[in-house]
């Protein structure tokens, strides 16, 4: 047995083998060091996403004005998640969709917070997150009214997670948040940092607002009686749309009404890009 491996080594063209070893072996190594960086440096990026709060997160969030009991005309801002959370890769099976969302979000500002949504491509995006709350709040228990929903990215700069959240609020709601003296003056908060949500829904009001006066425009000098949202490569949607759906309408407050200092976050607002300015500054102006 000995004799015949011993030939055999003898016997083998060692000037082509070797090679072969030596190419094949460096081949394995190059694959090993390959697929390590790639798995190394697909972790190093989850973990940047998780320290930096970026996240793949959809969520739905209702928004409503709770009344300060005693209060004069106050508010108090509540905010709630009505369904799971899902994700992206889950709301949206096809990919591209997935990208062109995460880029629109990437353009969101402090100012305007919706997504940018056009075309065909973009109501898609809009109506399956307006279907799939819909459907997830099709067998409620709960009254069902017309709600009003945003595709939201909030700036990074005020929030601890960003990642895009659906927002939904009542029309009567939204529209007393287009009032920034009113937002200052007779709205509250639950937590300290729950200021920042007032803004948001102030930019939305006035996006919103615009969206409606632009249509009833619309409506008032061309016939829309044949449009097809679904077909026509129409170059302009509402970014708020509505929906019919039953709410929990009796959450109360967690502790006690939070009366925002906005004195003190304004000066950031204006540094971030968004010069709101206080309700006495407002009124003085508009005073001829």
């Amino acid at each position: 047995m000995f004799h015949l491996i011993y030939d055999w080594l003898t016997n083998l063209e060692w000037q082509r083998v070797l090679p072969e070893l030596v190419g094949k072996g460096l081949g394995f190594l190059a694959g090993f060091v390959a697929s390590w960086y790639l798995v190394f440096r697909r972790k190093l990026r989850d973990l940047q996403r998780l320290q930096s709060g970026d996240s793949d997160d959809f969520i739905f969030q209702m928004h409503r004005l709770w009344p300060v009991p005693g209060g004069r005309d106050e508010f108090v801002l509540l905010f709630r998640n009505i369904a799971p959370k899902t994700t992206l890769n889950e709301l949206y099976d096809n990919p591209v969709a997935r990208e062109v969302i995460k880029e629109l979000a990437e353009q969101t500002s402090l100012a305007d917070p919706i997504l940018k949504t056009q075309g065909v491509a973009g109501f898609e995006l809009l109506n399956d997150a307006l279907g799939h709350i819909a459907g997830l709040l099709a067998v409620s228990p709960f009254p069902r009214e017309t709600w009003l929903l945003a595709l939201t990215c909030e700036d990074r700069h005020l929030v601890r997670k960003r990642c895009i959240r659906c927002f939904l609020i009542r029309p009567d709601d939204l529209r007393r948040f287009g009032d920034w003296a009113w937002c200052c003056t007779k709205v509250r908060v639950e937590k300290p940092w729950h200021w920042f949500r007032v803004v948001a829904l102030h930019c939305i009001a006035k996006v919103w607002q615009e969206e409606q006066d632009l249509t009833r425009r619309r409506d008032a000098t061309q016939d829309t009686s044949n449009d097809m949202p679904l077909v026509d490569k129409q170059l302009r949607h509402n970014r708020v749309q509505q929906l019919s759906v039953g709410l929990n309408l009796d959450e109360q407050p967690v502790g006690a009404p939070y009366t925002i200092p906005w004195a003190t976050h304004l000066p950031k607002l204006k540094q971030l890009g968004l010069p709101l300015v206080p309700p006495e500054t407002s009124e003085t102006s508009a005073t001829p």
